[in-house]
């Protein structure tokens, strides 16, 4: 859950006195929200003991460095950069914040940080408590993450913050005549490492020439993945000999174009497994109840025999952190997000794996999946029967899948190198 950032931002928020009454009025309304909606709910209540949390900074004297991620796609994209600097640093006590409960709920056991919290609401005063509690000697914001508030107290505070493989578009404030108050935060930065020459370009335009293009650590991260134990035995037996298809963060709409094709060709030879990217159970149960081959769902917790998975035709992987390597399982990957607004997922965590990726067409804010379509990496589908022809095709012609799956994994290894070039830039800056 991203509240105010990109298009949110600049439509409303144009000076720091409004961003802040919006901010407040925000939080008031978002707090009945937490006894209708369990996510809402870790949302709000993961937070009423955040500064308790955060207090274990007292036990912790020395240097300290801080590390904020949005949700567990930012932390996985910030993390090679983060286990740089738990190797490189290892007396350093590391504070890791996420806003999702996503990326908290995963990772707050996380041995790469010392503390782990969630962020306090972006207002002055909760701003100005943290950096005074936490006193970091640098900051590092993955990706998107920039709150007004947390930005300011930072920047008064003389604290280096460098924002990691960050990527802008024309349209967002910071680049808008009235845009002034977050340029100015924006220009304020120590460092600011982008993904592309367009970011590059933008940053420059507006005067922010500290900044350096530095690629996207999630290529890092995706071949450290590959590269590392991805064994998940309840996969392999309920995949056995059978080729597999997975559809990986998965929302409604997805499955709706795809339960047709499951119900037809589920068998001993093509198994399913669906990751949701919400594991509601709502949304679950709907799924099951319209696939009428053998579905099991996996949680983890132990109960789930052998001889269930090998008769299985569908896995609905109700867990979180397993989808990276589930796809080590997989001949195909459908990545959810693309077919209606909920934004595309992680495509580089399968074409890591060189498997052809299927997804929807919605990809025009997301740079990786425009250079895979045009170097004819990955196909894009918009409805049941364009996943038919395509599944056809690629069954009866696994050659043609097979072209799809040496581009993809040539893209992922190309693109390597962001890691190397900000901590490069990072060791630099802390000699002089």
């Amino acid at each position: 859950m991203h509240l105010f950032k990109e298009t949110y931002f600049s439509e409303i928020f144009m000076t720091g006195i409004l961003y802040n009454i919006v901010s407040i009025l925000t939080q008031g309304l978002l707090w009945p929200a937490q006894w209708v909606s369990p996510k809402m709910a870790a949302f709000i209540r993961g937070r009423q003991n955040s500064f308790e949390v955060l207090e274990a900074c007292r036990k912790h004297p020395g240097k300290r460095l801080w590390m904020h991620c949005a949700s567990l796609g930012e932390f996985e994209q910030g993390r090679p950069v983060l286990e740089w600097l738990r190797r490189e640093q290892p007396s350093t006590t590391i504070v890791l914040t996420f806003f999702s409960p996503s990326g908290y709920s995963v990772r707050k056991h996380t041995h790469l940080a010392d503390i782990v919290a969630y962020l306090p609401w972006d207002t002055k005063r909760n701003a100005q408590k943290f950096i005074t509690l936490v006193q970091p000697e640098s900051a590092f914001i993955v990706k998107s993450e920039l709150w007004p508030n947390y930005m300011t107290a930072l920047q008064s505070s003389n604290i280096k913050t460098y924002f990691i493989a960050a990527q802008f578009r024309p349209n967002q404030i910071f680049f808008k005549p009235y845009g002034g108050y977050m340029t100015q935060l924006l220009k304020g930065m120590t460092h600011i490492f982008v993904q592309n020459q367009k970011s590059l370009d933008l940053l420059h335009g507006i005067g922010m020439t500290r900044s350096s293009i530095s690629g996207d650590t999630r290529f890092d991260r995706v071949l450290q993945q590959r590269a590392g134990d991805n064994t998940l035995a309840f996969l392999a037996t309920f995949k056995g000999q059978a080729r597999c298809i997975i559809l990986g963060s998965s929302w409604p709409e997805d499955h709706d174009i795809w339960l047709e094709f499951m119900n037809q060709h589920a068998s001993e030879n093509l198994k399913f497994v669906i990751a949701p990217h919400d594991l509601a159970v709502k949304e679950i149960d709907r799924i099951t109840d319209l696939l009428t081959p053998l579905v099991v769902r996996y949680d983890g917790n132990g109960k789930t025999s052998d001889q269930l998975l090998m008769q299985a035709k569908v896995l609905v992987l109700n867990t979180m952190g397993d989808l990276a390597k589930a796809y080590q399982y997989a001949d195909v990957a459908y990545v959810g997000g693309a077919i209606g607004t909920s934004g595309l997922h992680n495509i580089l965590e399968p074409a890591t794996f060189g498997l052809p990726i299927v997804i929807g067409p919605n990809i025009r804010k997301f740079p990786e999946a425009i250079d895979l379509k045009t170097l004819g990496g990955l196909a894009i589908v918009r409805n049941a029967t364009e996943i038919q022809t395509l599944m056809d095709h690629w069954i009866n012609n696994p050659k043609a899948a097979d072209v799809f799956s040496k581009k993809a994994l040539n893209y992922v290894e190309a693109h390597a190198g962001a890691t190397a070039h900000i901590t490069a830039f990072i060791s630099a800056a802390d000699q002089d």
